[in-house]
């Protein structure tokens, strides 16, 4: 072997030991994440900017087919948001791999594919509307910059890069962090007034926590949060304003303050995501305080009930809903717990419609309601849905015991909620075993709006058992058994679980844990089947 092989040989081991950032998958990938962490960063660091991956990421939301998104949420549950958040940081970090691997021979092309994700992230965010365009911009800027260095011919090695991007999630994970407080501060400027119209106190054993119970009212801390866009709008609540116009005599716009100086009232209501399982957590129960929408329609000379009232947020999300219902259901919330509503559940005002899901007449960060005769169609309803078609359906769940928890021999007291929007429960009965249906007791009645404890006695004998329960209206309805998905017409069926009584705990953990799995992988493939099926009869 000569010398002047085994020289070149060395220097070859020596490139590929330093592994410059433009020179391997892994590295420019890498890249890619630090530039997503820095877009996020920056604009946390901001008073209402957005970053590029949420952009990305509610452009995802926006033009994928709906049932996948339906699949996709009985997959992934909870995760779904963090999951939005990661496919935007991956599209980030594989565009930048593919940059440096292009800028080896074409450097602009490389340049360009690098910083895509983050300028068409920074547009899309931008059309949000609920973003300032100076602080958006500052963080778009600085993914396109961080982006450019997959293709930069830095001598950085990819360990140097790893830890980079591990500190840069923490660091992001810390800025979301402050910037919460830091809105959460503002929002304490605002003081809620004395509602005009108050609910009485609740009993104090009506609000004890029971172990593995939900809360009867959830705090703002308790209550799921579900929406689309990620992160949630910040929204400046000195320069909000919330606009009724339309078809209507006179026209309002309200600011914060002339809003709260409206007779304010409280409401128990009940929220339920419209991808809510059978005995699912996608859903809740809290007192809030706000004004009904009656009241601004009559603020605003509308009269009659032949037409529609649009509620569009700040975010761009729209629905519509009939003025009748509207007017007889429909409360703007501007606080929960007797606090200023948090960000994440719609600062300053949202839009609740009871008997109705979610995206089918809830609204967070509400900014105008208009009234018109001919309605568009909402965010939903133009992605196929049928808007006022799936309504809340009477349901129960049992939540004491859990699914496959182990209990001992004996007496054991078994907990969940019923409810029935708009009409009220007035029966509850749990089955063991397939054998009869035993009435349960019935807890605290807060008003037909909202959900209703109950507990049942069961007494428990070693082995494994299947615990069911179902509800029945003040209309002598029984709940629907059959069970249904979200689309077309909203979830139905009957809520059971098996518990374990006796044994150790070992494999019920275990089969907890396959349940799980095989419940959300056959309810993601039966919620993507339903849509093939578009000609049902609405019930």
């Amino acid at each position: 072997m000569s010398d002047a092989f085994v020289t070149t040989s060395r220097r070859t081991s020596r490139r590929h030991r330093s592994a410059p950032v433009g020179g391997g998958r892994r590295a420019g990938f890498l890249a890619g994440l630090l530039a997503a962490a820095a877009g996020e960063l920056t604009a946390s660091a901001t008073r209402r900017g957005r970053s590029p991956s949420s952009g990305l990421a509610r452009a995802l939301v926006d033009h994928s087919p709906a049932m996948l998104i339906d699949g996709g949420v009985a997959l992934v549950g909870r995760a779904d948001k963090p999951g939005l958040a990661i496919l935007a940081a991956t599209a980030s970090g594989l565009a930048a791999a593919i940059g440096g691997r292009l800028a080896e021979r074409r450097p602009l092309l490389g340049v360009a594919a690098a910083g895509a994700p983050h300028a068409l992230g920074g547009y899309l965010a931008l059309r949000r509307r609920d973003a300032s365009a100076r602080d958006t911009a500052a963080a778009t800027l600085a993914g396109v910059l961080i982006s450019t260095t997959a293709v930069a011919p830095l001598p950085v090695r990819v360990r140097t890069l790893l830890a980079a991007a591990a500190a840069a999630t923490g660091a992001v994970v810390v800025a979301d962090r402050l910037a919460r407080r830091r809105d959460a501060a503002l929002r304490g400027r605002v003081q809620l007034p004395t509602p005009a119209r108050p609910l009485p106190p609740l009993p104090a054993e009506a609000t004890a926590p029971q172990p593995g119970l939900a809360p009867l009212l959830a705090a703002p801390g308790q209550l799921c949060v579900i929406d689309i866009t990620v992160p949630e709008p910040r929204v400046d609540l000195d320069t909000w304003r919330l606009t009724v116009d339309g078809d209507v005599p006179t026209p309002l716009s309200l600011t914060l303050r002339e809003l709260l100086q409206l007779p304010l009232e409280e409401r128990d209501l009940m929220m339920i995501c419209v991808h809510n399982t059978v005995g699912g957590s996608r859903m809740g129960c809290a007192r809030w305080t706000g004004v009904g929408v009656g009241a601004l329609l009559d603020r605003a000379g509308v009269a009659g009930d032949d037409a529609w009232l649009v509620a569009e947020a700040v975010d761009g999300y729209r629905n519509v809903l009939p003025i009748e219902t509207a007017r007889r259901r429909g409360f703007l919330a501007v606080g929960m717990a007797g606090q200023p509503l948090p960000r994440e559940h719609g600062s300053p005002a949202r839009l609740l419609i009871p008997g109705r899901h979610g995206q089918d007449g809830n609204v967070k960060w509400l900014r105008r309601l208009t009234v018109t005769a001919i309605p568009p169609p909402s965010y939903w309803g133009a992605r196929g849905w049928r808007d006022g078609t799936y309504p809340v359906h009477p349901a129960s769940r049992i939540d004491v015991p859990a699914q496959h928890q182990r209990v001992d021999p004996g007496t054991v007291t078994v907990r969940g909620y019923a409810w029935a929007p708009t009409v009220s429960v007035d029966a509850v009965q749990v089955q063991a075993d397939g054998g009869p249906w035993q009435d349960a007791v019935l807890g605290i009645d807060l008003g037909p709006d909202a959900w209703r404890p109950w507990h049942a006695t069961w007494h428990a004998t070693p082995g494994r058992h299947e615990l069911r329960v179902r509800c029945r209206t003040s209309a002598g309805q029984w709940q629907d058994e059959a069970c249904a998905t979200p689309y077309p017409h909203g979830v139905r069926g009957v809520h059971a679980v098996t518990v374990h009584v006796g044994g150790g705990p070992a494999a019920p953990a275990a089969q907890r844990l396959a349940t799980e799995v095989a419940t959300r992988v056959t309810w993601a493939a039966r919620s993507v089947a339903a849509w093939r099926h578009t000609d049902d009869p609405v019930r």
